[in-house]
């Protein structure tokens, strides 16, 4: 298993404590939601077990702890070899093999997890989703406080003054790789000085919204996993799975399942959502190349 797969995993599991600081422990909406009860479940399992360690310090302050822990843990099993990639518009690694650079890469890390977390939520949630009687849209809104928490008028501009930070960060502790056009990966490096400072800015909020596009190859992934389980469902006669893939098929599709295409018993509509966003993610990208190259 490469270093990035354990990446990822170590960002889902302090999302389940980040899930916690923002989240009431009465509130009841979690209990009733298959998807947010183990995660909660987990957490409180885990934090029931470190908080005695804590002197009697609230629930909130020992999840912050425990992702700490966790981020300082990820930075000293990282191997300096290992090649540590964080693709954020542009894509780059610890600028160097010590201490500071691996545990500052690994804040970042979890910083740019928590975006492209952010950037889902923006597409699919709304004013009231917590109270959404649609489990998966409640989910992300809870996993996403406290940027689902804000006016939904300014979510676009937070996320994108969040990506902007997050990139200049990136930027300047890590070491930009040659950018490769097959996954549509910007070339970094951004220069403060002799004047440069406001083309650097345009190519800083180029890369945020890049980050931002880069995000629908996630959604496509996901509707590709969903659509192939939901067709394992239909074959084993599992009602859970076939529940599982309907409801993020559905989360996906958002206002589309009005209008399914059908061939007899086939819906059609998950795969040209398929297609649809591969052609937008094309296109996007392709504007937001010749932007940035303007700049160069």
């Amino acid at each position: 298993m490469s270093f990035s797969t354990w990446d990822t995993l170590f960002n889902m599991l302090m999302i389940a404590f980040w899930f916690r600081i923002w989240t009431h422990d009465d509130d009841r909406q979690i209990h009733f939601n298959p998807y947010l009860g183990p995660i909660a479940r987990l957490s409180r399992i885990v934090l029931t077990f470190v908080e005695p360690v804590f002197f009697g310090l609230s629930s909130r302050l020992v999840a912050l702890i425990t992702i700490g822990v966790i981020i300082t843990f990820r930075a000293l099993i990282a191997p300096s070899e290992a090649i540590w990639l964080i693709t954020l518009g542009l894509e780059a690694q610890p600028a160097a093999p010590t201490l500071v650079n691996r545990l500052i890469f690994s804040v970042l890390s979890f910083g740019t997890f928590l975006f492209r977390l952010w950037g889902i939520s923006l597409l699919f949630t709304w004013a009231g989703a917590a109270r959404s009687q649609e489990h998966t849209v409640s989910l992300l809104h809870y996993l996403s406080r406290p940027f689902s928490d804000t006016r939904i008028q300014w979510r676009p501009l937070i996320l994108t003054l969040y990506g902007l930070l997050l990139v200049v960060l990136l930027d300047h502790f890590g070491r930009a790789v040659p950018p490769n056009e097959m996954r549509m990966v910007l070339p970094g490096g951004l220069y403060w000085g002799d004047g440069a400072a406001v083309t650097s800015l345009l190519k800083a909020v180029i890369l945020a919204l890049g980050a931002w596009v880069q995000l629908l190859p996630m959604l496509q992934s996901l509707m590709l996993m969903m659509i192939i389980g939901s067709w394992i469902s239909m074959f084993t006669q599992s009602q859970g799975l076939a529940m599982l893939c309907r409801d993020w098929i559905n989360l996906l599709l958002g206002p589309l399942r009005r209008y399914p295409v059908k061939i007899g018993m086939f819906d059609l509509s998950p795969i040209i959502f398929f297609f649809a966003i591969g052609i937008a993610h094309t296109l996007l990208m392709s504007v937001i190349f010749a932007a940035y190259n303007t700049l160069v």
